[in-house]
């Protein structure tokens, strides 16, 4: 009995101490990716080249091994890309929010992770225009679409917006993903996801760093309780 008082008042001081020091609405908001960087001749020429095509197919060569080892590189595409067409580049990322990132189809497992990483890019390329689309479509949206949204919205530089998105997601125990064979415990929620985001795009410290599939559902709920006592 004493051993768990003692465990008691060890976890509201430490709770009381984090309070104190840790303040969300002062932590620095994330910032729109730098496209100014420079490469060698051979890949500006490559980026360059993504004006002339069309947008669904400057989106797949961005699936490119080149792209994909270098997300400095890969925005800058994006922006090099789509800048003039934000509109029709922001639909197609849309499309990709829709579908599991892995799904199993006759015993067969499809990912869909490639697709959704470039999508994600191009909601933080451009954040003015994807804060209100990524906010409205989490309003009207099935349980893995709107998973999906926060997972693509947590470095996306849409300041007090997207903050309260992230924020609102974090009652939403919906589950965000289906249950795998292989999965170790349960699927992730909705607000299992919003957790991992806040406390990534914050770097709040003191807290549980990721909530994972290893935890149970209590487990999870107490700790988005702590996070939720912090904002």
């Amino acid at each position: 009995m004493k051993y768990h008082r003692f465990i008691s008042c060890a976890f509201v001081v430490t709770f009381v101490f984090i309070s104190l020091f840790y303040h969300p609405a002062e932590a620095a908001e994330v910032q729109r990716p730098n496209v100014n960087k420079k490469f060698s001749q051979k890949k500006e020429a490559k980026v360059e080249a993504l004006k002339s095509l069309k947008t669904k197919e400057a989106f797949d060569s961005l699936k490119d091994a080149e792209f994909l080892i270098n997300s400095d590189l890969t925005y800058k595409a994006i922006h090099t890309a789509f800048n003039n067409r934000k509109t029709e580049a922001l639909s197609l990322a849309e499309s990709y929010l829709k579908s599991p990132l892995i799904e199993f189809v006759h015993g067969r497992r499809i990912t869909h992770v490639r697709d959704f990483n470039i999508a994600k890019k191009i909601f933080e390329m451009f954040p003015d225009e994807s804060s209100p689309i990524l906010t409205n479509l989490f309003n009207r949206s099935d349980d893995i679409t709107r998973g999906n949204i926060i997972l693509a919205s947590g470095e996306v530089s849409g300041g007090q917006q997207i903050k309260n998105l992230l924020i609102k997601a974090l009652n939403d125990k919906s589950f965000a993903e289906d249950k795998a064979p292989d999965m170790d415990g349960e699927p992730l929620r909705i607000c299992d996801i919003a957790y991992n985001q806040l406390v990534l795009r914050y770097k709040v410290t003191g807290v549980l760093r990721t909530i994972t599939h290893a935890h149970d559902i209590e487990t999870r709920d107490h700790h988005i309780n702590i996070l939720k006592g912090l904002l």
